[in-house]
């Protein structure tokens, strides 16, 4: 695995677009040809992807126009085209839309079938997709206040992985985030010492609306339980994410939100992607195996462990003791570019403002210690 690359980025927001593009061209540009074949497989040609991305355009720019000037910038430094950035920052909203190649399944459905219709009078559709994306948990104790996070998702986009450090000029929070280049920063920690975890969930009122990865990008900046509530509820969001987060001091909430509504689960814990509150749940596609699994290995190690160091954390992170599907997840050889994967790993101490960040899989690569001057 190539070594972490780190970019600092200061000033407005396609200020900062800009210089992230730049200094990640090269990974960038890898990422977004990543994604051109995926959609060549499905026969998604530009003016295809122009139709199926217009009406999330419309949402995105009216909601959140600083970080569509940070992905305009991102498009100009890297030179890679704007609409083919938007779609990977679209990616979850866009895939289930996609029809499958021949003889293939898509990836958010492969596990379990196909999306689920948009009926509400079916809240339960046989067969549904299940996005198997990301394992969070949070720690806390007296004088402890610990995140951990594994970011799985395609392997194609293995080792197109960096830290982004935003610091904007107008007096906002700065965030440091560990993401796939061609995305906006989702998880991560922020200047008002918050650090967050994203888990994908689908349930039957997705519809139009604001991209999920714009959303998790405003929770980032969260300063507190209820601001992290507020913007993770965005009324226009697209649909829902698991929001795991903790507060220095010792808070710990998970938000769960589905295209229309909201729960908060409170305290430490562990999240994957199936809903945990009753309510939406309902709404929600029956958990997967691998959901399932990875989330009782978690609750089975933070119970025996205990941990309340950094370290006890990243060693969770590397665990493969899961049923169907390990924690520390390794591609499939036979799946090729779309199969699942460990994209990084990553710890946050909120007590003592420090973060660690490891490529791919956490069991192969060292965690790298991430410098937070004029972050936390």
């Amino acid at each position: 695995m190539s070594e972490l690359r780190i970019v600092r980025a200061e000033g407005n927001p396609v200020q900062r677009g800009q210089r992230i593009g730049r200094e990640l061209r090269d990974l960038m540009n890898e990422s977004i040809d990543f994604y051109g074949r995926y959609m060549s497989r499905r026969g998604v040609s530009t003016p295809q992807l122009q139709e199926l991305l217009t009406p999330y355009l419309v949402y995105a720019e009216a909601a959140f126009p600083q970080f569509m000037g940070t992905l305009n910038g991102m498009s100009a430094g890297a030179t890679v085209p704007f609409l083919e950035l938007f779609a990977v920052n679209a990616f979850e909203e866009l895939e289930p839309l996609l029809e499958a190649p021949e003889g293939g399944t898509l990836f958010l459905q492969r596990k379990e079938g196909r999306f689920p219709t948009k009926e509400p009078r079916d809240p339960r559709p046989a067969a549904a997709p299940r996005i198997e994306r990301c394992s969070s948990f949070t720690v806390t104790a007296p004088g402890v206040t610990l995140l951990g996070h594994n970011e799985q998702w395609l392997a194609g986009d293995l080792g197109n992985v960096a830290v982004v450090i935003e610091v904007p000029d107008d007096g906002s929070v700065a965030v440091a985030s560990p993401t796939i280049v061609s995305c906006l920063p989702a998880v991560g920690v922020n200047g008002n010492g918050a650090a967050q975890g994203i888990g994908s969930l689908t349930a039957l009122d997705d519809h139009v609306g604001v991209p999920r990865v714009l959303v998790s990008r405003h929770s980032l900046e969260a300063a507190d339980r209820d601001d992290a509530v507020r913007r993770a509820g965005t009324a226009s969001r697209a649909g829902g994410y698991g929001h795991v987060l903790a507060f220095r001091g010792g808070d710990s909430v998970t938000i769960e939100t589905t295209g229309k509504e909201v729960a908060v689960l409170d305290g430490p814990g562990a999240h994957t992607n199936h809903y945990l509150d009753p309510r939406l749940a309902a709404l929600g596609v029956e958990p997967s195996e691998g959901s399932r699994s990875r989330l009782a290995r978690l609750d089975e190690l933070l119970a025996e462990r205990r941990p309340a160091t950094p370290e006890g954390v990243m060693d969770i992170l590397r665990d493969h003791g899961s049923g169907s599907e390990a924690i520390c997840l390794h591609p499939d050889p036979a799946e090729g570019d779309e199969a699942s994967a460990v994209m990084f790993s990553m710890v946050a101490d909120m007590e003592a403002s420090r973060l660690w960040v490891a490529t791919g899989n956490p069991c192969q690569n060292d965690y790298v210690e991430i410098d937070l001057t004029g972050v936390a």
